[in-house]
């Protein structure tokens, strides 16, 4: 009797039924191995993808309005050295931590939206407004009530203007600045912050406590004058100048306010801000700059 195997015999069947279990068990197992990994990645992927603007430092450039003077005496400079221009912007900033948002100025006033440059008039200022500080931030997502931290480099109506609606908000600012609202009773457009929460702190100050946020205490412009310097991962180290510099003029001619609370006192914090601006490596926002507004993109574009 033959032990010839056919293809029809039960042996030969068998045998077939075996080799196709050990093909149909070898590559599923990888194939689902495989699986696995892609949806691991996957998950990874749309996790780094959906990370909110919270997760990481981030800051909003707000426009909060524009200033026009024909003469330029007040910024002890002349037309010729600043190029010309008689308006300047009015920048307010809002900075997004993983532990709460910054509203650092707050511009000309809200209420000047739409309204004729006859009634905007301040003195030798024209003031325009084309959009509220509230609209752009309800575009990328804010509302006052989100405003952890309000900050004023100083208390100026064009750095103040819409102060009051953040009165809900922990107001940082210097005992030095307090104090000279006080004695002036020059609450003005921040008489609801006298009720807000504050933290009334003395030189600088680590908003956070990692180093990535810091008011910077330049005291001359006003006597509590503050910039403020944001670490960001990609822009880099930047310090927004409030008013210790008005034009790009002042820093190359070295030139200060004569009309400065202390000029003796700004020249002083100018030195030490420049200091610190080349340890850190910082770029230097001068937020009235009309050349570097032009250059800087606007909310809802954000820089991290």
């Amino acid at each position: 009797m033959s032990d010839t195997v056919t293809r029809s015999s039960p042996a030969f069947e068998d045998h077939h039924r075996r080799e196709q279990d050990l093909a149909s068990s070898a590559w599923p197992r990888r194939i689902r191995v495989g699986v696995v990994r892609i949806l691991l990645l996957t998950v990874v992927a749309l996790s780094l993808a959906c990370e909110s603007p919270e997760a990481s430092l981030r800051l909003y450039v707000l426009d909060g309005g524009t200033l026009t003077n024909p003469d330029p005496s007040w910024a002890s400079l002349t037309l010729a050295e600043i190029k010309g221009f008689t308006s300047i912007p009015v920048p307010a900033y809002l900075v997004v931590h993983p532990e709460g948002a910054i509203l650092w100025d707050t511009g000309l006033g809200d209420s000047l939206a739409g309204r004729p440059t006859e009634e905007t008039q301040r003195g030798s200022w024209g003031q325009v407004i084309t959009s509220t500080i509230q609209d752009q931030l309800a575009e990328i997502g804010y509302s006052p009530d989100d405003i952890t931290y309000l900050i004023l480099s100083h208390s100026h109506f064009d750095h103040a203007g819409n102060a009051n609606d953040y009165a809900g908000s922990t107001w940082i600012v210097q005992q030095a600045e307090l104090d000279w609202i006080d004695e002036l009773e020059a609450w003005g457009p921040i008489s609801r912050l006298q009720d807000s929460e504050k933290v009334v702190v003395v030189g600088d100050h680590d908003v956070f406590g990692d180093g990535t946020v810091i008011i910077k205490s330049t005291p001359g412009h006003t006597p509590g004058h503050q910039s403020l310097f944001v670490d960001l991962a990609n822009t880099g180290p930047l310090v927004l100048s409030g008013d210790l510099y008005h034009f790009e003029a002042h820093r190359r001619l070295n030139r200060v306010r004569e009309a400065d609370y202390d000029p003796t006192q700004a020249a002083a914090s100018r030195a030490s801000l420049e200091t610190f601006i080349s340890e850190t490596g910082a770029q230097l926002w001068i937020q009235h700059e009309l050349m570097l507004w032009a250059t800087l993109g606007r909310a809802p574009a954000s820089y991290d």
